[in-house]
Formats: structure tokens, sequence, C-alpha cells
């Protein structure tokens, strides 16, 4: 997949975890916290060695992704989504 389609999709889960996660998953979605973190995970590990322009955004985006689920399992539901927020508000579709 191209690097631009693999942003979009990565911007579309990170949008949705911090909306949904850990268990706010409406009941007839088929999504659900744990396919959607191995998901995002695994994307963003084949994107982060892809960047040119912005691998200095590397770092930030798995910091905040680990913060993000260390909160999560940690019971903290808010802190978990505004790391995904911060990491969506970064602008991630732009990323090259």
């Amino acid at each position: 997949m191209a690097l631009k389609d693999d942003l979009a999709l990565f911007a579309a889960l990170v949008g949705g975890l911090g909306t949904d996660a850990p268990d706010d998953y409406p009941e007839w979605s088929s999504r659900n916290y744990e396919s959607e973190r191995q998901e995002v995970e695994e994307l963003w590990n084949r994107i982060s060695v892809r960047l040119e322009r912005d691998s200095d955004k590397v770092p930030f985006v798995a910091k905040k992704l680990s913060e993000a689920f260390c909160a999560f399992d940690a019971g903290d539901k808010i802190g978990g989504r505004k790391s995904l927020w911060d990491i969506y508000n970064l602008g991630i579709k732009q990323l090259r």
C-alpha cells in the first residue's frame, strides 16, 4: 500500500481509538480495542520506517502510542485518549 494510503488508514484508526477505546465501542460494531490496537501498532511499524521528510516525528508518535496504551492498561481512559488525539492533531495524514 502507498504511504499516503497507510497514513490515511493510520489516522482513521487513531481517531477511532481516540473516540472509542478502550471500552466504548458500539455493540453493533465489529471493531474492538484489541484488534484496533494491534492494527495501529503494526501499521505504525510499517509507516515509521518509510518516513523521510518527517522522520523527526517518529519518536513523538511512538511515545504517544506507548503512553496511550499504558494509560488504557492502567484504566486511564481520558489520558489514553488524549495521547491518541495528540497524534491525530499532529496532522499525520500529511507526514512524508
